[in-house]
Order: C-alpha cells, then sequence, then structure tokens
C-alpha cells in the first residue's frame, strides 16, 4: 500500500507526512478515534481517497484519507479490542481457561495497567457473559500468586503487568519496607 499512497502523493491526492500514519492503519486494520470509538477498516479506495470504516456506533462510514491520517490511531492486531472484533469465541474460551492470560493481554493493550473497572468495562458482556465478580475473584486470587502482577488492595488504584517476574518473598519484603507504621 506504501506505493499507492506515495503516487497519491504525487498526484497531490494526499501530503506526504500523511503516508506513514496511512500505512500504519491499512497493516492493522483496525483504529481508534476519539469522538466514535474503536473502528474496522474494510476498504481503502484510492481512486477517491477515502476509507470505508465501520465504527461502533458508524456502521459503512467513509472517511478521507488526509483526515483518517490526523483522527485515528492505529490499533494493533494484538489489541484487546482488535481481538473482540476478528476473534471473540477465541476471547471467551481464554477467559473460561486462562484467566492470567486474558488479564495480561487487556493490561499490554492499556500501556501495562489498568484498574479493575477498566477491565470489566472492557470484557463485559462482550467476552465474560457469565458472573464477573466470581469471574474476577477467581483471576484476582491467580494474579496475587503469579509474579508478573501487581495486584493493589484498592480497586481504585491499577493492577500493573511486569515482565520480569517478582518472587512472592520478595514482594512480601517489599510491602512490608513500604509499611508507614507497625
Amino acid at each position: 500500500m506504501r506505493e499507492e499512497f506515495e503516487k497519491m502523493a504525487a498526484a497531490g491526492k494526499v501530503e506526504r507526512h500523511h503516508i506513514e500514519a496511512l500505512v500504519q492503519l491499512t497493516d492493522t486494520g483496525f483504529c481508534m478515534h476519539r469522538s466514535w470509538g474503536f473502528g474496522r477498516i474494510k476498504t481503502v479506495d484510492t481512486v477517491f481517497a477515502r476509507f470505508m470504516i465501520d465504527f461502533d456506533s458508524k456502521a459503512g462510514h467513509t472517511m478521507d484519507l488526509a483526515f483518517a491520517a490526523e483522527s485515528l490511531k492505529a490499533i494493533p492486531k494484538d489489541h484487546i479490542l482488535a481481538r473482540k472484533a476478528a476473534d471473540l469465541e477465541g476471547l471467551r474460551q481464554m477467559a473460561a481457561t486462562q484467566h492470567l492470560d486474558l488479564v495480561k493481554l487487556v493490561l499490554t493493550s492499556y500501556g501495562g495497567k489498568a484498574t479493575a473497572d477498566q477491565l470489566q468495562h472492557v470484557l463485559v458482556p462482550d467476552v465474560i457473559r457469565d458472573d464477573w465478580k466470581k469471574w474476577w475473584e477467581a483471576a484476582r486470587r491467580e494474579l496475587k500468586k503469579d509474579g508478573h502482577f501487581q495486584v493493589p488492595l484498592k480497586k481504585t488504584e491499577p493492577i500493573i503487568y511486569q515482565v520480569k517476574e517478582v518472587s512472592l518473598q520478595d514482594r512480601l519484603m517489599e510491602e512490608f519496607r513500604a509499611a508507614k507504621g507497625l
């Protein structure tokens, strides 16, 4: 697609600084708009210089390529929203059997941390259709045992995913040192 966009830039249909953003959008196929939310790019029309995008609230929306390059953010294919759009059933199976992997996917999609409310907002009702509280309690127990996750005591604080595993002993010593008083 890069060649097509460069031809369009040479013809004056798009500007040169938009090419990289347009290539990213077409490679991933998914995007985020600040007002319309998550969208899936359906077609690229190089003749009329526009995308056809299915947003959650606007199916079949056409958008000029220059405007799309400025207003859309490309979403990678392994992002939780893209996975929900492409493989919802696979995510439901993951939720049933692999709690840690699903939570890790959501956390890495949002920069390594998210609150329990944000997790619930992303997963319910699409991925987790049953009782959220029951699922979350089981997942939370697993998260506390695993050394890759920092699970806060307060609900409003974010759960943090760490690539390097921290042993239970090290975590307890860190909490002991961080305590304000005995």
